[in-house]
This record gives C-alpha cells, structure tokens and sequence, in this order.
C-alpha cells in the first residue's frame, strides 16, 4: 500500500464515542458509557514515556482544565537525527484543520460576504462545475456539514501515486480537486451524510473567488494573528514560518517511511493546518466558548442545533466540528490522521477541559490501536 495524505473518517478524525469502543470494533455508532469512574489522578508524563514504541515514536500532549496544566513530550521528533521531541514542535493536522476552514466561511457569511445556501455556481466557473456530480443543486453549506454526496479525491489511488512521484512541489486545492472530477456522487446534494474531504476543496476554491487572493491571508488576519496562534501557520503555502517534526508511516511489510517531505509541500482547505498543541488547544477552546472572540451567529453556524447533522448514536457533525453526547455531557472535537501524522482535538465545555495530542505515526493499524488506548484512558479520566 502507497502511504498517503488522508484521514481515517470512523476513528481519531470523527466520532469519540469510538474511542470508549473496545479496541479493533469497527462500528463508530455503538459508544460505551462509562459505569461509575474510579476517582484517580492519572500520571500524564509516565503515560507517553510508556506509550512511546517503535510504533510511536513520540508523542505532545495538552491537557488543561481551570484547575491544571499538563503539556509534556515524550520520545523522538525525528528518528535518525535521535532529536527529542518538545512541547513547542509543530506537525500537520490534517483534517483537525477543518475547522479553520469553516470558521472563516462563518465569518464572512456573518460579514455579508457570501451565503452559504447559495449553490456553488455562484462562484466556481461552468467548466469545473461540469466534471462535479449534481454540481448545480449543491450549495456551499452542504460542503461544509459533509451533505453534498460529491466524491472524496482521497478515495483515488492516483492521488496518492502522484503526490509520491513529485513530493516537492507545492499541492494546492486546485491540484487536489482534480483527483475527484468526473466521478459518481455518493449521494445527490441534501439526501444524506458521508464525509468527504473534497468539500472543503472546493470550499477554498469560493474562499478564493470571494476573497480575491488565497484563503491563507484572510485566516492569518482574521484568525492566526489575532488569536496570538504564533505556532501555527498554513501548510504548504506559509511553509516558510515554521519546521515540522517527522512522520512515520509503516508499511505492511514493516518497511517505514518518513513522510516530512510529502507533507511540507500540500496545503489544502481540508487540511490547512500546522500547528502546536497549545495552539490547537486554544483554537477548539475559543470557537466553543469564547464569546468575546466568536459571536453567537457564527457559533450557531458552526454548531448551532439547527446546524448539526445527526450521524450516529449520540454524534453530530455541524461545520468542521463533532458533536458527541458522552454520559450526558457534550464533547466537541475534530481531530485527522494522515501517513506519519495524528492529531487528537477535544474540548469538553462543562468542564473546560481541552485535550489535544499528537502522535507522529499515522494511518496503519498498530499506531491507531496504541494511540486510540491512550486517549481512551485519558478520556475515561476527563470525564469522570
């Protein structure tokens, strides 16, 4: 199997009520509730320095209520130079960027500046939109809550081939797009739910078109900066601010791959983001509760009751965010796995607890089975 840029859509990235599964259980929609929590105090450093492995060869991880900080590191950031891993390094998020995305569409819609139930000819040419399956009923909203049926460019292996055979030259939406043209929809527009990172593609093309320059400026202006998120920047196109840690992807054949490389040259709407720990942290965290940041209309937007899709037993999706109802509490997060990249994103509002960890592996079975334990028991601990 080629290694390649993409997210696990039933694990990390989507629904936490996975993760309180038993480890190997396929079904996201069967979520465990917790009986009676044992009251303990978990030793968050000793637990990445065991968690490290061959599998994982290292590991950030932020756990923060009003009460506590724990930031630590653990293990290596790149393998053959031996470097240690620290709590500032950044790392692609993948699809945990998501919503950065949909939080900038949300604040130009709040600024008139687009309407999301607009249908995306508004501002994609015709000759795009006709190699796009029911292209003409689609609108700008169904991209972003994973409702448009258009079919998701990740699914096709020359993608992967391609991004291989030319790592070094800047993959942008409009490289990525082409991937998923003049193919079958899933679904037409509005008639059910599949995720699908080819909406947020596009959606960075309308970004684009409205904006009248790439995205990246106005999320820096609008967002970045004015969040002080100085240790974070957009993949690819700002590549210049900052250095990311390797990844580690492994083959079936026990053959690994660091995946720097491929990852230092695509930035894409649907996985826009490199970023810190602390920095990813306080981006969830201010998207759900700041209101002194985000205004109510944009948080309704985002994930609002009349904006959530129901997707499972107890999960939602809105726009860049899940919803997960876990022991009566609400759990928001949207975390990505990509080849040599994990990333966890939660926040839990009652408490005020972020939780925000990244693993440099990704996307094969031993590193999400390790990984998943390990946010399976800090969770267990968060939420008792």
């Amino acid at each position: 199997m080629y290694p390649y840029y993409r997210l696990k859509s039933k694990l990390l990235c989507t629904s936490i009520a996975l993760l309180l599964t038993a480890c190997g259980d396929s079904s996201p929609e069967k979520p465990v509730i917790i009986e009676t929590p044992v009251a303990i105090t978990i030793d968050y450093q000793k637990m990445i320095d065991e968690t490290v492995s061959d599998t994982i060869p290292g590991i950030i991880l932020l756990v923060e209520t009003p009460e506590k900080q724990f930031i630590g590191s653990a293990g290596l950031a790149d393998i053959e130079s031996q470097e240690a891993m620290q709590t500032y390094h950044m790392m692609p998020n993948g699809s945990a960027g998501k919503k950065l995305t949909a939080l900038l569409v949300a604040m130009l819609e709040e600024d008139g500046m687009l309407n999301l139930d607009n249908t995306i000819n508004t501002w994609l040419s015709e000759e795009l939109l006709s190699q796009i399956a029911h292209s003409d009923k689609m609108t700008l909203r169904q991209l972003l809550n994973h409702t448009s049926g258009v079919y998701d460019y990740l699914d096709d292996t020359d993608f992967k081939e391609a991004v291989l055979l030319d790592p070094f030259s800047l993959k942008t939406d409009a490289y990525a797009l082409q991937f998923a043209l003049n193919k079958a929809a899933t679904f037409e527009p509005g008639a059910g739910w599949e995720y699908s990172n080819t909406g947020y593609l596009l959606a960075g093309l309308i970004l684009d078109e409205v904006l009248g320059e790439h995205h990246s400026s106005e999320m820096r202006n609008r967002i970045l900066n004015p969040l002080a998120m100085n240790s974070s920047h957009y993949g690819g196109v700002e590549k210049e601010l900052g250095d990311i840690i390797s990844g580690y992807f492994r083959y079936d054949n026990g053959e690994v791959l660091n995946t720097k490389a491929l990852y230092e040259n695509i930035g894409v709407a649907d996985a826009p983001l490199v970023s810190s720990v602390e920095d990813m942290a306080l981006l969830l965290k201010t998207i759900i509760s700041d209101d002194s940041f985000i205004s109510q209309h944009v948080r309704d937007t985002l994930f609002g009751e009349d904006n959530l899709q129901f997707i499972g037993d107890g999960s939602y999706y809105g726009q860049g965010i899940f919803k997960d109802i876990l022991n009566g509490t609400s759990v928001y997060h949207h975390g990505g796995v990509e080849s040599g990249y994990s990333t966890t994103n939660i926040y839990i509002p009652a408490s005020q607890t972020s939780i925000t960890a990244f693993f440099n592996c990704g996307e094969f079975d031993l590193c999400e089975i390790e990984t998943d334990e390990m946010i399976h028991k800090i969770l267990n601990n968060e939420l008792k």
